[in-house]
Protein backbone atom coordinates (compact mmCIF):
# COMPACT_ATOMS: atom_id res chain seq x y z
CA UNK A 1 0.00 0.00 0.00
CA UNK A 2 1.47 3.67 -1.14
CA UNK A 3 -0.82 6.37 0.18
CA UNK A 4 0.40 9.90 0.28
CA UNK A 5 -0.35 11.18 3.33
CA UNK A 6 0.45 15.24 3.49
CA UNK A 7 2.24 17.52 1.46
CA UNK A 8 4.12 20.87 2.13
CA UNK A 9 5.03 23.32 -0.47
CA UNK A 10 7.52 25.84 -0.42
CA UNK A 11 8.00 28.73 -2.64
CA UNK A 12 5.72 27.57 -5.73
CA UNK A 13 3.48 30.62 -6.99
CA UNK A 14 1.18 31.50 -4.13
CA UNK A 15 2.54 28.35 -1.62
CA UNK A 16 5.20 30.79 0.21
CA UNK A 17 4.59 27.53 2.81
CA UNK A 18 1.24 25.54 2.20
CA UNK A 19 0.48 22.38 4.03
CA UNK A 20 -1.99 19.70 3.52
CA UNK A 21 -3.45 16.38 4.96
CA UNK A 22 -4.75 14.10 2.00
CA UNK A 23 -7.37 11.43 2.38
CA UNK A 24 -6.52 8.14 1.55
CA UNK A 25 -8.90 7.88 -0.81
CA UNK A 26 -10.57 10.87 -1.96
CA UNK A 27 -8.96 14.42 -1.60
CA UNK A 28 -11.01 17.22 -2.31
CA UNK A 29 -10.00 21.59 -2.65
CA UNK A 30 -12.65 24.18 -2.46
CA UNK A 31 -11.78 27.50 -2.44
CA UNK A 32 -12.54 31.03 -4.55
CA UNK A 33 -11.06 31.85 -7.85
CA UNK A 34 -7.15 32.75 -7.52
CA UNK A 35 -6.81 31.35 -3.64
CA UNK A 36 -4.24 28.36 -5.40
CA UNK A 37 -6.15 25.22 -5.91
CA UNK A 38 -4.26 24.64 -9.21
CA UNK A 39 -0.63 25.88 -7.74
CA UNK A 40 -1.03 22.80 -4.80
CA UNK A 41 -1.52 20.56 -8.31
CA UNK A 42 0.58 21.99 -10.39
CA UNK A 43 3.46 21.75 -7.84
CA UNK A 44 2.70 17.92 -7.11
CA UNK A 45 3.28 17.47 -11.29
CA UNK A 46 6.38 19.41 -10.96
CA UNK A 47 7.57 16.39 -8.50
CA UNK A 48 6.81 14.13 -11.84
CA UNK A 49 8.55 16.33 -14.42
CA UNK A 50 11.57 15.66 -12.43
CA UNK A 51 11.91 12.29 -13.66
CA UNK A 52 10.48 12.90 -17.20
CA UNK A 53 12.77 15.69 -17.76
CA UNK A 54 15.84 14.99 -19.58
CA UNK A 55 17.67 18.60 -18.37
CA UNK A 56 18.68 17.54 -15.21
CA UNK A 57 21.91 19.99 -14.89
CA UNK A 58 22.43 23.34 -12.41
CA UNK A 59 22.78 26.49 -15.36
CA UNK A 60 24.19 29.40 -13.34
CA UNK A 61 23.51 31.70 -16.55
CA UNK A 62 19.80 30.57 -16.47
CA UNK A 63 17.67 32.37 -13.63
CA UNK A 64 16.09 29.81 -12.17
CA UNK A 65 13.40 29.39 -9.37
CA UNK A 66 13.57 26.96 -6.32
CA UNK A 67 10.92 25.10 -4.71
CA UNK A 68 10.67 22.64 -2.22
CA UNK A 69 8.61 20.13 -1.55
CA UNK A 70 8.39 17.78 1.80
CA UNK A 71 5.97 14.82 1.39
CA UNK A 72 4.89 12.32 4.09
CA UNK A 73 4.46 8.94 2.37
CA UNK A 74 2.89 5.53 3.81
CA UNK A 75 4.83 2.71 2.07
CA UNK A 76 3.14 -0.40 3.96
CA UNK A 77 4.45 -0.19 7.07
CA UNK A 78 6.67 2.54 7.19
CA UNK A 79 6.04 6.50 7.42
CA UNK A 80 8.78 8.04 4.13
CA UNK A 81 9.48 11.62 4.48
CA UNK A 82 10.75 12.91 1.33
CA UNK A 83 12.12 16.42 0.60
CA UNK A 84 12.66 17.38 -3.08
CA UNK A 85 14.62 20.84 -3.83
CA UNK A 86 13.63 21.88 -7.94
CA UNK A 87 14.91 24.06 -9.73
CA UNK A 88 13.05 25.02 -12.89
CA UNK A 89 12.41 27.71 -15.51
CA UNK A 90 8.71 29.13 -16.26
CA UNK A 91 7.88 29.95 -20.14
CA UNK A 92 5.71 32.63 -21.75
CA UNK A 93 3.17 29.87 -21.77
CA UNK A 94 3.12 29.62 -18.38
CA UNK A 95 4.60 25.76 -18.02
CA UNK A 96 7.40 24.73 -16.02
CA UNK A 97 10.64 22.82 -17.01
CA UNK A 98 12.52 21.04 -14.44
CA UNK A 99 16.14 22.01 -14.64
CA UNK A 100 17.97 20.42 -11.75
CA UNK A 101 16.25 18.56 -9.17
CA UNK A 102 17.59 17.07 -5.75
CA UNK A 103 15.31 14.42 -4.18
CA UNK A 104 16.08 12.49 -1.03
CA UNK A 105 14.17 10.32 1.94
CA UNK A 106 14.25 9.53 5.49
CA UNK A 107 12.19 7.44 7.38
CA UNK A 108 9.73 9.10 9.97
CA UNK A 109 11.24 8.33 13.83
CA UNK A 110 14.32 7.68 12.04
CA UNK A 111 17.75 9.90 12.49
CA UNK A 112 16.38 13.15 10.94
CA UNK A 113 19.92 13.98 10.11
CA UNK A 114 20.24 10.20 7.58
CA UNK A 115 19.08 11.38 4.08
CA UNK A 116 18.87 8.58 1.37
CA UNK A 117 19.30 10.68 -2.58
CA UNK A 118 17.24 8.95 -5.09
CA UNK A 119 19.20 8.38 -8.05
CA UNK A 120 16.35 9.84 -10.82
CA UNK A 121 18.32 7.64 -13.41
CA UNK A 122 16.94 4.81 -11.97
CA UNK A 123 13.22 5.92 -13.31
CA UNK A 124 14.36 4.71 -16.79
CA UNK A 125 14.36 1.25 -14.59
CA UNK A 126 10.95 1.77 -13.59
CA UNK A 127 9.70 2.40 -17.34
CA UNK A 128 11.34 -1.73 -18.33
CA UNK A 129 9.87 -3.87 -15.25
CA UNK A 130 12.23 -6.67 -16.68
CA UNK A 131 15.31 -4.88 -16.05
CA UNK A 132 13.69 -3.48 -12.79
CA UNK A 133 13.36 -7.15 -11.58
CA UNK A 134 16.77 -7.54 -12.40
CA UNK A 135 18.10 -4.92 -10.58
CA UNK A 136 15.85 -5.60 -7.38
CA UNK A 137 16.60 -8.98 -7.45
CA UNK A 138 20.45 -9.19 -8.32
CA UNK A 139 22.32 -5.62 -6.65
CA UNK A 140 19.31 -3.53 -4.71
CA UNK A 141 18.17 -6.05 -2.03
CA UNK A 142 18.26 -2.91 1.10
CA UNK A 143 15.14 -1.52 2.35
CA UNK A 144 16.26 1.85 1.39
CA UNK A 145 17.33 0.83 -2.27
CA UNK A 146 13.38 -0.89 -2.29
CA UNK A 147 12.13 2.51 -0.76
CA UNK A 148 13.73 4.18 -3.31
CA UNK A 149 12.17 2.09 -6.34
CA UNK A 150 8.50 2.16 -4.47
CA UNK A 151 9.08 6.09 -4.21
CA UNK A 152 9.92 6.32 -7.84
CA UNK A 153 6.92 4.10 -9.26
CA UNK A 154 4.83 7.17 -6.83
CA UNK A 155 6.29 10.08 -8.77
CA UNK A 156 6.28 8.47 -11.69
CA UNK A 157 2.40 7.55 -11.57
CA UNK A 158 0.60 11.36 -10.82
CA UNK A 159 -1.39 11.90 -13.52
CA UNK A 160 -3.17 14.95 -13.84
CA UNK A 161 -6.50 16.35 -15.99
CA UNK A 162 -7.20 19.81 -16.02
CA UNK A 163 -10.53 21.53 -16.05
CA UNK A 164 -10.15 22.28 -20.07
CA UNK A 165 -7.95 19.65 -21.18
CA UNK A 166 -10.89 17.63 -23.42
CA UNK A 167 -13.21 20.71 -23.02
CA UNK A 168 -13.22 21.61 -27.15
CA UNK A 169 -14.05 18.33 -29.39
CA UNK A 170 -13.26 20.38 -32.24
CA UNK A 171 -10.29 19.94 -32.01
CA UNK A 172 -10.17 15.45 -32.04
CA UNK A 173 -9.04 14.28 -35.20
CA UNK A 174 -11.59 12.06 -37.87
CA UNK A 175 -8.30 10.03 -37.84
CA UNK A 176 -5.06 8.92 -36.62
CA UNK A 177 -1.59 7.55 -38.02
CA UNK A 178 -0.10 4.67 -36.72
CA UNK A 179 3.22 3.33 -37.45
CA UNK A 180 3.90 0.52 -36.11
CA UNK A 181 1.47 0.65 -33.35
CA UNK A 182 2.56 3.89 -32.52
CA UNK A 183 1.01 7.37 -32.95
CA UNK A 184 2.73 8.99 -36.12
CA UNK A 185 5.61 12.22 -35.50
CA UNK A 186 2.98 14.67 -36.18
CA UNK A 187 0.28 13.90 -33.95
CA UNK A 188 3.55 13.39 -30.64
CA UNK A 189 3.50 16.19 -28.45
CA UNK A 190 0.88 17.44 -25.76
CA UNK A 191 -1.96 17.04 -28.04
CA UNK A 192 -4.59 15.25 -25.53
CA UNK A 193 -7.47 14.83 -27.83
CA UNK A 194 -5.63 12.45 -30.61
CA UNK A 195 -3.96 10.58 -27.57
CA UNK A 196 -7.18 9.61 -25.95
CA UNK A 197 -8.15 8.34 -29.68
CA UNK A 198 -4.95 6.21 -29.18
CA UNK A 199 -5.21 5.26 -25.76
CA UNK A 200 -8.95 4.31 -26.36
CA UNK A 201 -7.91 2.46 -29.40
CA UNK A 202 -5.04 0.58 -27.82
CA UNK A 203 -7.58 -0.30 -25.18
CA UNK A 204 -9.71 -1.83 -27.59
CA UNK A 205 -6.74 -3.71 -29.34
CA UNK A 206 -4.93 -4.94 -26.07
CA UNK A 207 -7.19 -5.07 -22.89
CA UNK A 208 -10.94 -6.18 -24.43
CA UNK A 209 -12.21 -6.29 -21.05
CA UNK A 210 -11.04 -3.25 -19.71
CA UNK A 211 -12.58 -1.78 -23.12
CA UNK A 212 -15.68 -3.10 -22.79
CA UNK A 213 -16.35 -2.39 -18.71
CA UNK A 214 -15.40 1.73 -19.87
CA UNK A 215 -18.07 0.84 -22.81
CA UNK A 216 -20.75 -0.79 -20.16
CA UNK A 217 -19.75 2.42 -18.24
CA UNK A 218 -20.78 5.35 -21.08
CA UNK A 219 -23.48 3.25 -22.73
CA UNK A 220 -27.29 2.35 -22.00
CA UNK A 221 -25.74 0.02 -19.43
CA UNK A 222 -24.35 2.99 -17.02
CA UNK A 223 -24.79 6.02 -17.79
CA UNK A 224 -26.45 6.46 -21.37
CA UNK A 225 -23.72 9.22 -22.71
CA UNK A 226 -23.62 7.08 -25.84
CA UNK A 227 -24.30 3.62 -27.57
CA UNK A 228 -21.27 2.22 -29.24
CA UNK A 229 -17.74 3.13 -29.93
CA UNK A 230 -16.43 1.79 -33.07
CA UNK A 231 -12.82 1.84 -35.43
CA UNK A 232 -12.34 1.47 -38.66
CA UNK A 233 -8.84 -0.05 -39.31
CA UNK A 234 -7.68 1.07 -43.00
CA UNK A 235 -4.09 -0.38 -43.50
CA UNK A 236 -1.65 1.56 -45.95
CA UNK A 237 1.59 -0.39 -47.15
CA UNK A 238 4.71 1.53 -46.54
CA UNK A 239 8.28 0.69 -47.55
CA UNK A 240 12.08 2.80 -47.03
CA UNK A 241 15.39 2.06 -47.68
CA UNK A 242 18.72 2.06 -46.17
CA UNK A 243 22.05 1.73 -47.35
CA UNK A 244 24.92 -0.16 -45.90
CA UNK A 245 28.45 -0.81 -45.53
CA UNK A 246 29.72 -2.48 -49.00
CA UNK A 247 26.31 -0.91 -50.98
CA UNK A 248 23.96 -2.58 -50.38
CA UNK A 249 20.50 -1.82 -50.21
CA UNK A 250 18.31 -2.91 -47.32
CA UNK A 251 14.65 -2.65 -47.61
CA UNK A 252 12.88 -1.90 -44.49
CA UNK A 253 8.77 -2.45 -44.51
CA UNK A 254 6.90 -0.66 -42.09
CA UNK A 255 3.30 -1.20 -41.00
CA UNK A 256 1.00 1.63 -41.04
CA UNK A 257 -2.45 1.89 -40.22
CA UNK A 258 -5.28 4.84 -40.60
CA UNK A 259 -7.47 4.29 -37.37
CA UNK A 260 -11.11 6.18 -38.14
CA UNK A 261 -13.31 6.59 -34.29
CA UNK A 262 -16.71 6.42 -34.62
CA UNK A 263 -19.46 7.14 -31.68
CA UNK A 264 -22.92 6.00 -32.45
CA UNK A 265 -25.06 8.13 -30.32
CA UNK A 266 -29.19 7.54 -30.00
CA UNK A 267 -28.62 5.26 -33.65
CA UNK A 268 -26.65 8.35 -35.93
CA UNK A 269 -22.68 7.43 -36.21
CA UNK A 270 -20.74 10.38 -35.72
CA UNK A 271 -16.76 11.53 -35.51
CA UNK A 272 -15.32 12.34 -31.92
CA UNK A 273 -15.32 15.82 -33.05
CA UNK A 274 -18.74 16.22 -33.71
CA UNK A 275 -20.09 15.26 -29.96
CA UNK A 276 -20.95 18.16 -27.33
CA UNK A 277 -18.10 19.52 -25.18
CA UNK A 278 -19.93 18.36 -22.20
CA UNK A 279 -20.30 14.72 -24.02
CA UNK A 280 -16.45 14.53 -25.44
CA UNK A 281 -14.96 15.41 -21.99
CA UNK A 282 -17.38 12.98 -19.84
CA UNK A 283 -16.02 10.59 -22.49
CA UNK A 284 -12.07 10.95 -21.80
CA UNK A 285 -12.87 11.62 -17.65
CA UNK A 286 -14.79 8.22 -17.56
CA UNK A 287 -12.21 6.70 -19.52
CA UNK A 288 -8.95 7.98 -17.91
CA UNK A 289 -10.95 7.58 -14.27
CA UNK A 290 -11.15 3.68 -15.23
CA UNK A 291 -8.25 2.64 -17.07
CA UNK A 292 -5.63 5.27 -15.59
CA UNK A 293 -3.54 3.17 -12.97
CA UNK A 294 -1.30 5.87 -11.82
CA UNK A 295 -1.31 5.88 -8.15
CA UNK A 296 -1.93 9.88 -7.18
CA UNK A 297 -4.87 10.94 -9.74
CA UNK A 298 -4.91 14.98 -9.91
CA UNK A 299 -8.66 16.32 -11.50
CA UNK A 300 -8.91 20.20 -11.93
CA UNK A 301 -13.18 20.94 -11.82
CA UNK A 302 -14.61 18.14 -13.66
CA UNK A 303 -17.63 20.22 -13.80
CA UNK A 304 -16.66 22.24 -16.05
CA UNK A 305 -18.59 21.74 -19.21
CA UNK A 306 -20.99 18.94 -18.00
CA UNK A 307 -24.30 19.30 -16.96
CA UNK A 308 -25.84 17.86 -13.43
CA UNK A 309 -26.97 14.52 -14.89
CA UNK A 310 -23.72 13.40 -16.45
CA UNK A 311 -21.70 15.40 -13.67
CA UNK A 312 -23.43 13.00 -11.22
CA UNK A 313 -22.14 9.99 -12.82
CA UNK A 314 -18.75 11.24 -12.87
CA UNK A 315 -18.69 11.97 -9.17
CA UNK A 316 -19.72 8.64 -7.97
CA UNK A 317 -17.21 7.14 -10.36
CA UNK A 318 -14.90 9.04 -8.88
CA UNK A 319 -15.92 8.04 -5.48
CA UNK A 320 -15.70 4.55 -6.56
CA UNK A 321 -12.47 4.52 -8.36
CA UNK A 322 -10.69 6.32 -5.07
CA UNK A 323 -11.05 3.02 -3.66
CA UNK A 324 -8.21 1.49 -5.10
CA UNK A 325 -5.99 4.69 -6.10
CA UNK A 326 -5.84 7.99 -4.72
CA UNK A 327 -7.75 10.78 -6.25
CA UNK A 328 -7.80 14.73 -5.33
CA UNK A 329 -9.98 17.18 -7.26
CA UNK A 330 -10.54 20.64 -7.17
CA UNK A 331 -13.98 22.37 -7.10
CA UNK A 332 -16.27 25.18 -7.78
CA UNK A 333 -19.52 23.26 -7.65
CA UNK A 334 -22.19 23.26 -4.59
CA UNK A 335 -23.33 19.99 -6.52
CA UNK A 336 -20.29 18.28 -6.44
CA UNK A 337 -20.06 18.78 -2.47
CA UNK A 338 -23.52 17.38 -2.27
CA UNK A 339 -22.39 14.20 -2.94
CA UNK A 340 -19.52 14.23 -0.48
CA UNK A 341 -18.85 14.39 2.72
CA UNK A 342 -17.04 16.83 5.21
CA UNK A 343 -13.98 14.21 5.83
CA UNK A 344 -12.78 14.86 2.35
CA UNK A 345 -13.28 18.60 2.15
CA UNK A 346 -9.97 20.48 2.29
CA UNK A 347 -10.26 24.79 2.73
CA UNK A 348 -8.02 26.59 0.50
CA UNK A 349 -7.71 30.30 0.86
CA UNK A 350 -5.00 33.11 0.37
CA UNK A 351 -3.73 36.27 1.73
CA UNK A 352 -0.99 38.81 0.88
CA UNK A 353 1.80 38.01 3.81
CA UNK A 354 0.86 34.11 4.29
CA UNK A 355 -0.17 33.12 0.82
CA UNK A 356 -2.19 29.77 0.24
CA UNK A 357 -3.40 27.83 3.32
CA UNK A 358 -5.23 24.65 3.17
CA UNK A 359 -7.09 23.19 6.16
CA UNK A 360 -9.26 20.20 6.51
CA UNK A 361 -12.66 20.88 6.72
CA UNK A 362 -13.07 19.30 10.12
CA UNK A 363 -9.92 20.87 11.87
CA UNK A 364 -11.06 24.55 10.14
CA UNK A 365 -14.57 24.47 12.13
CA UNK A 366 -14.71 24.48 15.77
CA UNK A 367 -16.41 21.69 17.42
CA UNK A 368 -19.57 23.41 18.16
CA UNK A 369 -19.69 24.11 14.49
CA UNK A 370 -18.86 21.06 12.86
CA UNK A 371 -21.18 19.33 15.27
CA UNK A 372 -24.21 22.02 13.66
CA UNK A 373 -23.01 21.05 10.25
CA UNK A 374 -23.35 17.53 10.95
CA UNK A 375 -26.79 17.62 12.59
CA UNK A 376 -27.83 19.99 9.17
CA UNK A 377 -26.38 17.18 6.92
CA UNK A 378 -28.27 14.24 9.30
CA UNK A 379 -31.84 16.01 8.92
CA UNK A 380 -32.49 17.22 5.36
CA UNK A 381 -29.41 19.72 4.05
CA UNK A 382 -26.38 18.80 1.76
CA UNK A 383 -23.06 20.58 1.91
CA UNK A 384 -23.31 22.31 -0.76
CA UNK A 385 -26.20 24.23 0.32
CA UNK A 386 -24.41 24.76 3.70
CA UNK A 387 -21.05 26.11 1.56
CA UNK A 388 -23.43 28.64 -0.41
CA UNK A 389 -25.33 29.87 2.80
CA UNK A 390 -22.03 30.05 5.31
CA UNK A 391 -19.35 30.62 3.20
CA UNK A 392 -16.79 27.79 4.13
CA UNK A 393 -13.91 30.37 3.14
CA UNK A 394 -14.61 32.53 6.20
CA UNK A 395 -13.96 29.62 8.70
Amino acid sequence: MIKLKEVEIVNYRSCFKTKLELHDNLTTLIGINGVGKSNIMNSLQLLKQCLKSRRHYRDDSVDLQNTRLDLRIQLEDSIVILRSDIYYETDERNFDYVNFARIQFRYDGGNPRKWTKIHLGFYDYIRRPSENNRLIKKKYQTKRARTSFQILQLISNISYYSATQFADPTRCPISIELEDFRLSRRYRGNRFHEIFIFDLYRTFILNQKTFELFLNTVNQNGIQLIDDFNFNVHKIPSSSYKVKSGGQIEKIEKHKKIIIPSVVVDGLTLSPNQLSEGTFKSLALAFYILIDDSKLLLIEEPEVCVHHGLLDSIIELIKSQSRRKQIIISTHSDYVLDKLSPENIILVNKNKSKGTKAKKLTKAMSINDFQALKEYLGKSGNLGEYWIESGFEDE
